[in-house]
């Protein structure tokens, strides 16, 4: 997969095996080799983050290592890399950002998450100024481009977007405060259908809770979690 970026400086879209060379450098920099391998894929389809660390198994599982792998997403790659010439810092970020979830789910046997563990390692990698790895990503721009569905949360007010409708409120409830998710998909379709001189006031009844917490940004992924 070899596809020119536009920007000041060409950028190729990195083919499977380039991004692998990527992998085994920052492996053996900041983890001593000690990262088994991993396959990292394009994605198409994911757009809701940068990149995603995804396993079908636990961390304990005999199955857990053969069934997990590293996703970056194509569309924001893509759209960055026509916007910026840091798409391939971001991508080095993106990567070690993942390793370490990596790190927690094949080494320390636990299910990935931005606690304690991986702020420590987050910070240990970061010393070195080759990356610059954070909780959260800069591209809410690339990200509502290619967003078709939104949910907020009625009582924390976190905002989920999705290309697909993969949300079901009845089923899925908010993963920072378990809150009721309400489906903002139908006022955003009447935006769009509307002339450019029409303004809709998109009008959520929040909670106070909601309504203190509607300055704070999103974090890179957000879990939702099940009823």
């Amino acid at each position: 997969m070899r596809r020119p970026m536009t920007g000041e400086t060409t950028w190729f879209l990195p083919t499977p095996g380039e991004l692998q060379t990527r992998w085994q450098r920052l492996n053996q920099r900041y983890f001593s080799g000690s990262l088994p391998s991993i396959a990292i894929v394009w994605s198409p389809r994911l757009t809701s983050s940068v990149g995603m660390f995804a396993s079908r198994g636990g961390p304990r599982t005999s199955s857990g290592q053969g069934n997990r792998e590293i996703r970056l997403s194509l569309p924001l790659f893509v759209k960055l890399a026509d916007r910026t010439p840091y798409a391939e810092q971001e991508l080095l970020n993106t990567i070690a950002h993942e390793m370490i979830h990596q790190w927690q789910f094949d080494l320390l046997k636990r299910r990935p998450d931005h606690g304690l563990a991986f702020l420590r390692k987050m910070a240990e990698m970061n010393r070195t100024g080759e990356v610059a790895i954070t909780t959260y990503h800069s591209l809410e721009q690339e990200v509502l481009a290619l967003s078709r569905f939104t949910w907020r949360c009625t009582d924390c007010g976190r905002i989920y977007r999705r290309q697909r409708k993969t949300i079901q409120p009845g089923r899925h409830r908010c993963g920072v405060c378990r809150g009721t998710l309400h489906e903002l998909l139908s006022a955003i379709r009447t935006v769009e259908s509307q002339p450019v001189d029409h303004v809709l006031q998109l009008s959520i009844p929040l909670s106070p809770c909601a309504r203190l917490n509607r300055r704070i940004p999103n974090p890179q992924q957000l879990t939702l979690q099940l009823m």
